[in-house]
């Protein structure tokens, strides 16, 4: 499939880009015509995304987030969908845009769902928001699901902004740290051993400790990310992908510290999304079930698979979460509240924002952490450098 760009003309409006998704030209013209409109201009191939979807707006996609929150109010006024659509495009100063806008309502009108145009985006849209807007449009409440979403994808963003901006200054000091220890092996301490060669003495152990380290790093630094990649392409073709996704996540989430910290961002998408799909009336099976495909770690998904088959047997949902190694220990207590009183929607919105909110606490601790141990890690090389040194000048000042 690739994807065509025509300037066309329906003969009562004014030309507009138009992209059909076609095996071949001649088949883009066709369908071009069977949507009543006027070719007037070839405009050539648009670009597609890695997965081979429609993509308009080439590498760099639109804001879906920008399109939520446009898209979200006009629908709570009771506007429908095509007209908001229609709305959205005419006030759209991108022309990318407003051709991706344009493309939907035409989806619409051949008769697509709303869910189905968003699936044909491919990784345009997160891989939640798909099955939320089918739910909306099942269970007749897209202007409500879309509100969720836009207050959902707000707080995602805002989680992200987040460990990016807290993240910066450690990076550089990192960075620096990287740097310095770079300089001392490569130029430094090779220079200083020439001092000793020049002058015909025999370089002293702690000296040469350093030099072998040294010699080592100038052909490690390349030779084990090589072999690092090479036994992972290995793996993959003997095990399969599958397996070595779940062989990493599995080494991911026994990190100290990081392995918590993933696991809760885990639980934090999983927990918000069973709560816009409760708090919108959607069959708890079907939720249940769109939320496990929200987890993106298959260790932590593994565990919640079987929670459907539970279900269906007569367990409630705080019974089924009982137990499980990624689910904080005071989100059950809580739901189980939840259900006694009713208010399992309102309680699993209580149950998100806490856990947000604790995550967004390790993610600072974690950082504040990070900081002092790399500058401690610094001061343990130089340390190590200068006692080196210091060692090899008394060598050369002592008097044979």
């Amino acid at each position: 499939m690739g994807l065509y760009k025509y300037l066309a003309s329906s003969g009562r409006d004014k030309p507009a880009e138009v992209l059909i998704e076609a095996d071949n030209q001649n088949e883009a013209l066709n369908k071009l015509r069977s949507r009543r409109l006027i070719p007037i201009q070839y405009l050539g191939e648009a670009s597609m995304n890695a997965g081979g979807k429609l993509n308009p707006f080439g590498k760099g996609g639109i804001d879906t987030f920008a399109f939520t929150r446009q898209l979200s109010p006009l629908l709570s006024s009771y506007i429908p969908l095509e007209r908001a659509l229609a709305i959205i495009a005419e006030g759209s100063e991108d022309p990318r845009q407003k051709s991706f806008v344009n493309n939907m309502r035409q989806g619409l009108h051949e008769g697509k769902k709303f869910s189905e145009l968003i699936r044909s985006q491919g990784s345009l849209f997160p891989d939640y928001y798909a099955n939320l807007i089918e739910s909306g449009e099942e269970s007749g409440c897209l202007p409500e699901v879309l509100v969720q979403l836009y207050k959902f994808m707000g707080e995602t963003r805002d989680l992200k902004g987040f460990i990016v901006s807290n993240s910066i200054y450690p990076s550089v000091i990192l960075g620096i740290v990287l740097i310095v220890v770079i300089l001392l092996f490569t130029i430094f301490v090779p220079k200083f051993a020439t001092i000793f060669a020049d002058m015909g003495r025999e370089t002293p152990p702690s000296l040469n400790r350093l030099l072998a380290f040294s010699a080592f790093a100038k052909w490690a630094w390349w030779i084990i990310p090589l072999l690092i990649v090479a036994g992972c392409f290995a793996y993959i073709q003997i095990f399969g992908k599958k397996q070595f996704d779940y062989v990493t996540s599995k080494m991911k989430l026994k990190i100290p510290l990081i392995g918590r910290i993933i696991s809760d961002l885990e639980m934090c998408r999983y927990i918000r999304t069973l709560s816009i799909m409760t708090m919108n009336h959607v069959e708890i099976i079907r939720t249940v079930k769109i939320a496990g495909r929200i987890i993106h770690n298959p260790v932590v998904a593994e565990p919640f698979q079987p929670i459907a088959d539970k279900l269906k047997s007569g367990q409630k949902l705080s019974a089924t979460l009982q137990g499980n190694p990624y689910v904080p220990r005071e989100t059950v207590p809580m739901l189980r509240v939840g259900e006694e009183s009713g208010n399992v929607g309102d309680m699993l919105v209580r149950i998100a924002d806490n856990l947000e909110s604790d995550t967004r606490a390790k993610i600072k601790r974690l950082l504040s952490l990070f900081e002092p141990a790399v500058i401690l890690l610094l001061a343990s090389v130089v340390l190590l450098v200068v006692v080196s040194i210091f060692q090899a000048m008394m060598d050369l000042n002592a008097v044979e």
